[in-house]
């Protein structure tokens, strides 16, 4: 049984208005990215976060000498300060891994993700969750049968996995460790573990193209690369008809 959603959204009392003072401020002062008008609450904790992320990393290739290693998945939040202060720099935000789940077996795999996606907040906002970064050529058979089903129940409850940037460059693996070690570091930390452990584990014990590292590599790498919870202030997602549908 699916269980109830901890995140409802936070929407600013004038969120057209102060979307169109921030944009404007913006634009004057050469800025390129603008807070969006809205956020996320985490209902039994009080965190708050700019947005949040989903992630899998497909369970690893059989051999002749192993099964492989465990798929794993993940939600990560960008945290947001509790106090709405005109110091708060969202570009800088921390990383908090708020869920985490593994299985060697892919339809338990997906079966855990539609859990994750539901108790973090998906159809709250429209654009939360929709996107699982990841391999999107692996598994699509079995991938493409789930969604059959959740289709039914109208075409935005589709699993859409979509590839993390960078993802077809030689040797990625090599690139997306190096990205989330810097948010690790004692001098730039930004991503925390909170109280799960298997992504922490898996860092010691450290294998090459580890599906778990992969996959929470892959998507801060990506978050790094384009700080993918602000709007563009040239070509903001947020539109006038958008207001209501927050």
């Amino acid at each position: 049984m699916l269980c109830m959603s901890i995140i409802e959204l936070v929407e600013h009392p004038y969120p057209l208005d102060i979307f169109r003072s921030r944009t404007d401020y913006a634009r004057v002062s050469g800025s390129e990215l603008v807070e969006r008008p809205y956020w996320f609450k985490n209902i039994e904790t009080g965190q708050l976060y700019y947005d949040l992320y989903s992630t899998i990393g497909w369970p690893s290739e059989v051999t002749d000498s192993s099964d492989g290693m465990p798929g794993y998945a993940a939600v990560v939040g960008v945290v947001r300060p509790t106090e709405d202060l005109d110091t708060n720099d969202p570009t800088g935000a921390n990383f908090q891994l708020l869920a985490e789940v593994e299985s060697k077996d892919v339809p338990l795999l997906l079966g855990k993700c539609l859990e994750l996606r539901k108790q973090y907040g998906f159809g709250v906002q429209k654009n939360l969750l929709t996107v699982w970064l990841g391999d999107p050529d692996r598994f699509c058979t079995t991938l493409a049968l789930l969604n059959e089903v959740l289709v039914k129940d109208g075409e935005a409850n589709a699993i859409l996995v979509s590839p993390p940037d960078d993802w077809w460059t030689p040797k990625i693996f090599d690139n997306y460790v190096r990205a989330l070690r810097s948010t690790l570091l004692k001098e730039t930390r930004r991503f925390y573990f909170g109280h799960n452990d298997i992504l922490q584990n898996r860092l010691r014990e450290f294998y090459r193209d580890d599906p778990c590292v992969m996959a929470v590599g892959g998507l801060v790498h990506s978050m790094l690369c384009r700080t993918t919870w602000m709007d563009s202030a040239q070509e903001s997602v947020f539109a006038v008809e958008d207001e209501n549908e927050l």
